[in-house]
Order: C-alpha cells, then sequence, then structure tokens
C-alpha cells in the first residue's frame, strides 16, 4: 500500500515576520484559500488512504496542524520534541510504517510547497511508486528549472532506467554558485531537488542502517506504535538520542540505485519573500501586494499588509512587511538574509531556539 507522509516541522524563518513559531509557514494560506499543509494532502489524498497517512510536525504547533488535517487520525499526528532535520523524521516514519504495512511504500511530502498542477504531481508521484516497487530504488522527483537559481539543490540525470520517464542519479549539488546554475540550466541535464521522496520504506531502513547507525540504534529500540501510552515518552527518547542529518546529506548523497522523475507541475519551495512575487504576482508581474498597503512612485516591490497600513512611496524592489508585531524593510535581493534577523533575535531571547 501506498502512504504518505508529511513533513511539517520547522517554521520557516525567511518569511517572517509573516511566518513566526507559533504560526509557522505551512499553516498559512499563501497559495489560495487553504493554508500549504491542508492543500499538501488534498494534492496526495486520491493516492494514499488519508486514515494512514502519518504527520510529523513540532510540538507546539501540532494542535493547529491536526486541526487542519481533519481526516487524519489524532494519534497519526506525531509530535517532533526537538528538530533533527529530515532523516531521522523520515526514518521513525519507515520504521512504523513498516511494522503496520511490511510493503509499505512511502511518499515524503514537506508540507510548505506550493504545486500548480496537482493532476501533473500525481502523475509523476505514480510513476515513482512503480519505479520504486520494479527496481527497488530510492526516488526523487526532480523539478526542471525555470531560472538560474542558487537556493536549490539540483540534480543531474544520468541514463534512462528500465523504466521509461525514469532516470538513474549522477550525483547531487547542494545550492551551487551563480556560475554553475546558469550552466546547470543551459546543459539540460539538472533538475531542482523539489525534497519530495518516494522509496519502499523497508528498503530506506536498510540504508538507514548502513548509512546513520546511530538512527538505527534509536529506531531498535522504538517498541510502541502510535496511539500506545508510551508512544510520546519513545518520540522524545528517540529524538534526543539521533543525530541533526537531512534525507540528503545523510541518505541520498551516498546510497546507490537512486533515481529521478523529472516533473513539470510548477512547484516552489516559498522559501524567502522573493518567492511570493511568483506565487502572488504570477511571471512578470513585477511586484506582489497583498492587504491594506499604498504605493506611491513605486515599482516591482512586495508589499505584505497584515496590521493596518503599508505605505511605500518612492521606492523600487523592496520588500515591506508590517505585522501586528513587528515590520520588515530590505531589499529584495537580500530577502533571503532575513534569517539573520532571526538569528539576531534569537540571541537577544525575542524568539525561543
Amino acid at each position: 500500500m501506498t502512504h504518505a507522509v508529511i513533513l511539517a516541522g520547522g517554521w520557516g524563518e525567511r518569511l517572517w515576520p509573516m511566518s513566526t513559531r507559533s504560526r509557522p509557514k505551512q499553516l498559512l494560506r499563501l497559495a489560495g484559500g487553504e493554508s500549504l499543509v491542508r492543500s499538501t494532502l488534498a494534492r496526495i489524498a486520491p493516492l494514499v488512504s488519508v486514515g494512514g497517512t502519518l504527520v510529523l510536525t513540532g510540538s507546539s504547533v501540532r494542535d493547529a496542524v491536526a486541526a487542519e488535517l481533519p481526516g487524519v487520525p489524532a494519534h497519526r499526528i506525531v509530535a517532533e520534541p526537538a528538530g533533527r532535520n529530515t532523516a531521522p523524521a523520515i526514518a521513525l516514519a519507515a520504521h512504523l510504517l513498516v511494522r503496520e504495512d511490511p510493503a509499505a511504500v512511502m511518499v515524503v511530502l514537506p508540507a510548505d510547497h506550493v504545486i500548480a498542477d496537482d493532476r501533473a504531481f500525481r502523475d509523476a508521484v505514480t510513476l515513482a511508486v512503480g519505479a520504486a516497487l520494479s527496481e527497488r530504488g530510492l526516488l526523487t522527483l526532480g523539478v526542471r528549472p525555470t531560472r538560474p537559481e542558487t537556493e536549490y539543490g539540483y540534480i543531474e540525470t544520468g541514463p534512462e532506467s528500465a523504466v521509461p520517464g525514469v532516470f538513474a542519479v549522477e550525483r547531487f549539488t547542494e545550492k551551487p554558485d551563480a556560475a554553475s546554475a546558469e550552466t546547470f540550466l543551459a546543459r539540460g541535464r539538472h533538475l531542482w531537488n523539489s525534497g519530495i521522496f518516494v522509496w519502499r520504506a523497508d528498503r530506506f531502513l536498510e540504508d538507514v542502517k548502513s548509512a546513520l547507525p546511530a538512527v538505527d540504534a534509536a529506531l531498535s529500540g522504538f517498541p510502541s506504535a502510535p496511539g500506545d501510552d508510551r508512544f510520546e515518552s519513545d518520540v522524545r527518547t528517540y529524538y534526543d538520542s539521533v543525530p541533526s542529518v537531512s534525507v540528503d546529506y545523510g541518505i541520498m548523497e551516498q546510497a546507490k540505485g537512486v533515481y529521478v522523475v523529472p516533473a513539470t507541475f510548477g512547484w516552489d519551495d516559498v522559501g524567502a519573500w522573493s518567492a511570493l512575487e511568483r506565487i502572488w504576482g504570477g511571471p512578470g508581474s513585477g511586484g506582489a501586494v497583498r492587504g491594506d498597503a499604498v504605493l506611491i512612485d513605486s515599482a516591482r516591490c512586495i508589499v505584505y499588509a497584515e496590521d493596518g497600513v503599508a505605505a511605500v512611496v518612492g521606492l523600487s524592489d523592496v520588500v515591506v512587511v508590517h505585522t501586528a508585531g513587528a515590520t520588515l524593510v530590505c531589499p529584495k535581493g537580500r530577502a533571503r538574509d532575513v534569517r539573520r534577523v532571526v538569528e539576531e533575535l534569537k540571541r537577544r531571547g525575542a524568539i525561543g531556539s
């Protein structure tokens, strides 16, 4: 059976102050009337059992995430007591799924993506599920790049596999410099790494055992299942004992039998304020505005007014964000440096670590 695993941890620091620890990016309605996490579940629901879906999210927002996903049983929304990146979270989900379904296929979905074409997305997932079964490989969905983006990981494709439309992965490159990104775009062999994965859970656990022995050891001492009285305690013990490591670095970059499905379903990970120009404004719009904003003699600005009025006079290519608790102003070209503001606020104790 195919199962969805939704990763709804983290809080999108680069979208501060709209995204905060108590109201993280995945709970925001950035692309339509639904939150990103609800859209994620709705997108995959035709292919999986919603009741068998696993969701991993931060302890502080577990109840809010559960409210967004009424079809998912409460005990299958796992509260992570600490952030340990993606590999330990996915490994725990694989461990839990294998115990209830030894032949489980996992579709791992970050909860904070915007996807334009749900049907094309499901077609790509269906192809990946078939390849995961026939090739017993680790599959990722790769998005054809539309610009020389330096903040995404890239996948270099190799030969086509025995499954038409599925290609071997030659190598991963994480966040290349501008010249490399331009080269990747021109060559046509590179795809953006979407962070959407498909594989048999038992196959993934084999790689965890060889590549991440500390995670494997922690899983071996995890006896309970969602809904058991001791489950939350076992989750805390597990997270206390595992390292923080991404699945890309910890598993995918060194595993054998890794494949990619090239996809063109319109994808954005909404990683910074600059992404909102693409999502809210559309291609070539020259800016984006949400809320009660006044722009005078200004161009190509991203303006978000959540509380009161945001006025911009005589400026171009800036981000202006006004919320009840904070205001942000920065050039669009520095939008990714918003994380530095968050780090400074953490240092001051204004935001929890």
